[in-house]
């Protein structure tokens, strides 16, 4: 999963790169599904720029995972700004729009905890200076 540019990084370092590739892939696998099930206007429910933003994870989701493989700092800058937009604005359907189920909330807050979680290592990861741009 990870490529051999990772080798030579601490563990925690690789188990973390390989847990933010799945949640991204995770992730782009969700929007994928969305699209597959309801079409190319799958979040017609939700204000353009929402729907936008969501759409476009489509793309960026496994982007960011690509990148993370391939050790690409542009990667590791990509996940936390994907998970803390992504949490903003589904807090934004959720508590603002009124949008979602039952348990929304609770997978809201899964990801606006990996999102912290995330943006908290991302300094610790980009400190390597052998990254490429």
């Amino acid at each position: 999963m990870l490529s051999k540019r990772w080798a030579n990084e601490p563990r925690w370092m690789r188990a973390t790169s390989v847990a933010l590739i799945l949640l991204l892939a995770w992730g782009g696998l969700q929007h994928l599904l969305d699209f597959l099930i309801a079409g190319w206007a799958p979040y017609a429910y939700a204000p353009d720029w929402l729907a936008a933003y969501w759409s476009a994870l489509l793309l960026l989701d496994p982007l960011g995972a690509v990148l993370i493989a391939r050790r690409h700092r542009a990667g590791l800058l990509l996940a936390p700004t994907i998970l803390l937009t992504d949490a903003a604005a589904n807090g934004y359907a959720i508590y603002v729009l009124e949008l979602g189920g039952p348990l929304a909330p609770i997978g809201q807050g899964v990801v606006t905890v990996l999102a912290v979680i995330t943006a908290a290592l991302t300094p610790r990861m980009l400190d390597s200076d052998r990254l490429p741009i």
